[in-house]
């Protein structure tokens, strides 16, 4: 399951990101109450904080560990992805790991399952309860899931005209993007990687370059060039489109369903392994 990013402003609020922060919280705290008669209370209080900070430190920076390549192409990845649900796992056995090692020689094994163990418990049931708050939530604005896609007509960077409902009958990724946006880098390459691995599964990514805010147009001949980019890009150089899908902030993308309904939004950096996810659920 993938939260939903919110969008405050032109600005983008990672959920998921967010709800392990609280839930790491409540872990700690769950440890300070648990051992709240226990006179070596404020250390381990402190070895749970930690746990929580190698937890999210480990779940980042995992994307490294399962896509070296991507990573040392575009380092901005590790701001913006995570290794997914690998690397939520990765993550929690080695937290869980240092707790039960941190407090093993000094409290005992028996002591020292326990309090991985409530730290633990404590970080899953927030998640769930977080995840389960917020799922359902859906951001303002734009074409709303299981609207029809407003149909559009733009030309390529060859000069071609390109329309969506060209694309009827094949899920389409909708991506609306810019050059100079910082997370539309980092996520390219994942939608490269999507495009080239999806193009012959009667799956097609369409993006849309939001042209009217780039300082120059054939910078963005030049940005497909050099980060070799083969999927289709269109330019919305009147912002027409842009607005009819009620874009305001970048990275945006929609799924949108062989029957051209759009089945999924998502803001901000969409993943390889999202967009997969995406995609299947459109079929």
């Amino acid at each position: 399951m993938t939260l939903p990013n919110l969008q405050l402003g032109t600005t983008v609020l990672n959920i998921e990101l967010l709800v392990y922060l609280v839930a790491g919280i409540i872990g700690a705290y769950a440890v300070r109450y648990r051992q709240r008669k226990h006179p070596d209370r404020e250390r381990q209080t402190g070895d749970a904080w930690n746990a929580v900070f190698l937890w999210l430190l480990v779940w980042k920076g995992s994307m490294f560990l399962f896509d070296p390549a991507g990573v040392i192409s575009q380092p901005l990845s590790l701001l913006f992805f995570s290794g997914g649900t690998r690397g939520i796992w990765l993550a929690s056995l080695i937290a869980l790991v240092y707790l039960f090692l941190r407090n093993y020689r000094r409290s005992g094994s028996r002591e020292a399952a326990k309090i991985a163990a409530g730290w633990g418990a404590a970080m899953l049931v927030a998640t769930m309860i977080g995840y389960t708050a917020l799922s359902p939530i859906e951001s303002k604005g734009g074409v709303r899931v299981d609207q029809a896609a407003p149909d559009f007509e733009l030309t390529d960077l060859s000069g071609n005209a390109v329309r969506l409902s060209d694309y009827r009958g094949q899920t389409v990724v909708l991506n609306f993007w810019a050059t100079w946006c910082r997370v539309c880098q980092a996520e390219m390459p994942h939608v490269e990687k999507f495009y080239r691995e999806h193009k012959d599964r009667n799956v097609v990514v369409l993006s849309v370059n939001a042209t009217t805010q780039e300082r120059n147009p054939g910078l963005v001949r030049e940005y497909a060039d050099k980060r070799e980019l083969s999927f289709p890009i269109v330019l919305d150089d009147r912002g027409d489109v842009l607005g009819n899908y009620g874009v305001t902030a970048y990275p945006t993308t929609y799924v949108i369903d062989p029957s051209s309904s759009v089945k999924s939004r998502y803001l901000g950096a969409f993943s390889y392994e999202s967009m997969k996810k995406a995609v299947k659920n459109a079929d």
